[in-house]
């Protein structure tokens, strides 16, 4: 019993080891990688930062008209080129 009690623990242990072996390799691997994430991560932040810029501003959302001097009813403003029915902004 006991030679069978070491079989499973060398299994383990060779299991273990390979396991950490292949995930040493691949984080290796990935290294080049890196640079790819962190371009596109700073691209995602560069495009919500430019939209979210624009949601403060008083154009339409659709067509980009200027919206400043426009009625402003309960549900928003309307476009008056497009139609579309914008948010109001809080400088409007």
């Amino acid at each position: 019993m006991a030679w069978l009690r070491r079989a499973r623990m060398r299994a383990l242990a060779a299991l273990v080891g390979v396991s950490i072996a292949a995930f040493g390799l691949i984080a290796w691997a990935a290294l080049p990688v890196l640079p790819v994430v962190g371009v596109a991560v700073a691209t995602v932040a560069v495009m919500i930062n430019s939209v979210a810029a624009r949601l403060d501003e008083a154009i339409c959302r659709d067509c980009g008209h200027d919206l400043m001097g426009e009625a402003v009813s309960d549900y928003g403003v309307a476009c008056p080129r497009c139609g579309l029915l914008n948010p109001p902004a809080r400088n409007a």
